[in-house]
């Protein structure tokens, strides 16, 4: 029968394997260990009795089977980082019962035990899946090397695919928990918003305009949750089809003839622990909307040609240009997927919105961006700078940075910056004020009493304005 060890008790109390003097012990060897989920199969009484008294106390869990059925039955419910399997048993030998389970879903890490290194069982276990082999018998140490091993080995694959994910997001961004950048009480909410969001792990979408910095804040959430440690991966919905996104989400399983299985991650073991971040989820066709709908249900995926299905383990951020509740009025967005995934809702404001923070922002991008691309900053002049604090900057804070660039490249900056005609979009009462005294001291080249008389105020209003913008 089946038994799960209780990790949480003091392995000091329960009694140990004999370990030599050569054995060393768990802090050796992976900081992975202490997490691990291990399965232990075997029908041999003694060796699991060893192999329960070895970990005890050095891993999160460790579940022991007595045989495969009850094997096939825990992984049926659970899953394991590591499964420990023995080649002899009843019925079936480990090797056939591993090439079975790989081919309806085994995910894990196997380390074969066997009594026989014959050449033959290597090549069957390499082909049917297995990481690695323990010859009996065995030590503590070596025991607890090969499954140090194994996870440093399961872990470089996780860290080859987040990079793999982010080469192909093909974006430049800046991973530093202040990339949200400004001293306006506008960024600064936002900034306590996403603050408050990562003490949780509840679901998030970020709400805002192209080029607001979407993505940036959702960094920011990842880099401060108990998540950062865990992969940050990246989908964009845009475009992505029902059986893309099934692929791209849940991976695959593909059998031949000849009995090869050849497996394929899918984001949401990439991201596993994590944080997966689904950009422009409006953007989700009616398919997808129930692909993700089923998953959010049930927490289980099942990968494409797999008979199991995996639990999941991620905070999904969902970022959004559009009112979600609008999709959903309009009948373009579930009702249902709007609510599992806006349990937390952060807006970010237009920079248009917070024209305070414009001209630090202008500062910090000239500084880096100078330093990266090795060229002299451009000089500011006066009548520049108000032009672009009067801008409206349609594209956010993805167009200021590109302007900066821009002016890095060609040595100055474009004298007709500012001169853009409004789009007739509604703006907010500080942002019209805004343009409109930038521009009226525009008029005036720059001349503050005269363009104080020409509005009607106080010099002293046009100085406290133009201090508050960085003028």
């Amino acid at each position: 029968m089946s038994r799960t060890i209780n990790m949480t008790s003091d392995p000091s109390k329960s009694a140990a394997p004999t370990v030599g003097a050569t054995d060393v012990l768990v802090g050796s060897f992976t900081p992975e260990l202490p997490k691990a989920s291990v399965l232990v199969i075997d029908d041999e009484p003694g060796m699991r009795n060893f192999l329960s008294k070895a970990l005890v106390g050095h891993c999160a869990t460790l579940d022991v089977a007595t045989n495969t059925e009850e094997a096939a039955n825990l992984l049926d419910a659970n899953s394991y980082d590591i499964v420990l399997l023995d080649n002899v048993m009843p019925k079936q030998n480990g090797v056939e019962w591993l090439a079975d389970q790989r081919r309806i879903g085994l995910f894990s890490d196997v380390i074969l035990m066997t009594a026989f290194a014959d050449l033959d069982t290597a090549i069957a276990a390499i082909r049917a899946g297995a990481s690695d082999f323990l010859l009996k018998p065995f030590r503590v140490n070596q025991l607890l090397n090969a499954i140090a091993r194994s996870l440093a080995r399961a872990q470089l694959l996780r860290q080859n695919a987040v990079l793999r994910h982010e080469v192909e997001a093909g974006k430049d961004l800046l991973h530093n928990s202040d990339a949200l950048l400004g001293s306006s009480n506008a960024i600064k909410s936002v900034r306590a918003a996403i603050a408050k969001a990562a003490t949780t792990s509840s679901h998030v979408v970020i709400r805002g305009e192209v080029g607001s910095g979407k993505q940036i804040a959702a960094r920011m959430l990842h880099s401060n949750s108990s998540r950062a440690e865990n992969p940050f991966v990246w989908l964009q919905c845009k475009g992505m089809n029902e059986d893309t996104l099934q692929t791209r989400l849940f991976g695959r399983i593909e059998s031949n003839s000849d009995d090869h299985w050849q497996e394929q991650d899918g984001m949401l073991r990439d991201a596993a622990g994590g944080i997966l971040y689904l950009e422009d989820v409006e953007m989700l066709s009616p398919g997808c909307q129930n692909l993700l709908v089923e998953l959010l249900t049930t927490g289980r995926f099942r990968p494409i040609g797999a008979k199991r299905s995996v639990a999941i383990d991620v905070q999904i951020v969902s970022s959004s240009t559009q009112s979600l509740q609008q999709a959903v009025n309009d009948n373009r967005f579930r009702a249902d997927l709007f609510y599992m995934l806006n349990v937390i809702e952060i807006t970010l404001p237009p920079l248009r919105e917070r024209g305070e923070d414009i001209v630090e922002l202008i500062r910090y991008f000239s500084e880096s961006l100078s330093a990266r691309l090795g060229l002299s900053q451009p000089a500011l002049p006066p009548v520049t700078r108000r032009r672009m604090l009067a801008y409206r900057w349609p594209g956010n804070v993805m167009e200021l940075r590109n302007t900066v660039e821009r002016a890095l490249i060609n040595g100055g900056y474009d004298p007709r910056l500012g001169k853009t005609a409004a789009t007739g979009e509604i703006e907010s009462l500080a942002a019209v004020e805004q343009r409109h005294i930038l521009e009226t001291l525009d008029a005036c080249g720059g001349n503050r009493a005269e363009a104080a008389r020409r509005l009607g105020v106080a010099r002293k209003t046009i100085d406290r304005k133009c201090q508050a913008w960085g003028l």
